[in-house]
């Protein structure tokens, strides 16, 4: 289920926005729509409150390290830096912290593991500083899950869930990238120099 034309056009005012989660709700079972709400959460809450001016967003950047294909859900590059922005699709309970390899979720009485999606954030970050030949300094990396899940362990800070996003996005207030810098990185993503690295499949979105 393809749900990224509703990222086309944006989509204005909160009412719209639980609109969709609700109906998005209805149909969880499916592992489509649950990737769905914690995409289209963080995607409208950065729509509704960040400035387009400012962050300028990349979805579904595909990257290959060391020869494997994965895909990074949501790249902001701004003066205040650039942020690596996981949406895991699990809900229920959640266990982990930044030192395991692998996280725990339950839900009803379902329990699974999945990789930790810090350390998956690391990966595309050592990746994009090789090609963009910037200091590891200027990334950040985000991992925000949808509201419906609940925390069992201490996460780290840059672990949140979908409201928390923009408040979290806020707190990077210094400028570390000047205008030019932002414009040459915004550049060499969409186009096709590292064609052997980026792929962008359709799916490239720029303010």
């Amino acid at each position: 289920m393809n749900f990224d034309f509703i990222f086309g056009n944006g989509v204005s005012g909160m009412a719209g926005y639980s609109l969709i989660l609700i109906l998005a709700a209805l149909a969880s079972k499916q592992d489509s729509v649950k990737r769905f709400i914690s995409r289209f959460a963080v995607n409208v809450r950065a729509q509704c409150y960040l400035d387009e001016n400012s962050y300028h967003v990349f979805r579904h950047l595909d990257i290959r390290i060391s020869g494997t294909h994965e895909q990074i859900d949501y790249v902001y590059v701004s003066r205040f830096g650039i942020f690596i922005v996981s949406t895991p699709n699990y809900q229920g309970r959640i266990w982990g912290d930044n030192g395991n390899g692998m996280w725990t979720q339950k839900f009803h009485r379902t329990k699974m593991l999945f990789p930790n999606p810090l350390a998956q954030n690391q990966h595309y970050i050592q990746a994009l500083v090789r090609q963009l030949d910037l200091s590891p300094r200027l990334f950040y990396s985000v991992v925000v899950f949808a509201g419906n899940c609940q925390f069992q362990t201490m996460m780290p800070d840059n672990v949140i869930e979908s409201a928390e996003f923009n408040e979290y996005i806020a707190q990077y207030s210094e400028v570390v990238l000047n205008d030019d810098k932002v414009a040459e990185i915004k550049e060499i993503l969409e186009s096709n120099e590292f064609d052997n690295v980026f792929g962008q499949n359709g799916s490239r979105s720029h303010a």
